[in-house]
């Protein structure tokens, strides 16, 4: 578990450094920046180690689903994709996202939201690794979306 919290902290600072670069002071939309990418890690790393699980295990590499469960990582990966959702929405608000952007990144929200609450109502592995690669594609379109309001 610690492994995935300081991957996130430091996952978060690149971007966090980035915003301190561009507008020359740490101010909140740079640190809900940094709480997206933190939040989004555990949907992105959780969601691998399921689907690699036995694999894992074979190597004899701990892991918080074989600490603490499927059950229990299911419900934290579909919380931290809500705060994920809820820390990128707070960025776009700050940097000033205008309506139609900000709708296309409602939808991606929804998309990760979505795919999160199935795989944990239904878990398959056809959901879980689904979740997985959207979580990725959610990232990318999200921060794609927020450099396309700086130009």
């Amino acid at each position: 578990a610690w492994s995935i919290i300081w991957g996130g902290l430091s996952g978060g600072m690149p971007i966090l450094a980035g915003r301190v670069l561009g507008v020359g002071t740490i101010d909140w939309v740079g640190l809900m920046l940094a709480a997206s990418v933190l939040f989004w890690i555990p949907t992105h790393i959780m969601t691998f180690s399921i689907r690699y699980h036995e694999d894992y295990q074979a190597a004899g590499i701990p892991t918080f689903a074989s600490a603490y469960g499927f059950i229990k990582t299911r419900k934290i990966i579909a919380i931290s994709s809500v705060l994920a959702a809820i820390a990128m929405g707070l960025s776009a608000y700050g940097i000033g996202i205008d309506i139609g952007y900000f709708r296309i990144m409602i939808v991606l929200s929804v998309g990760l939201l979505s795919l999160a609450a199935i795989s944990t109502r239904n878990p398959s592995d056809k959901w879980n690794f689904g979740l997985f690669k959207y979580a990725s594609l959610y990232m990318l379109g999200s921060m794609l979306l927020l450099a396309a309001v700086a130009f």
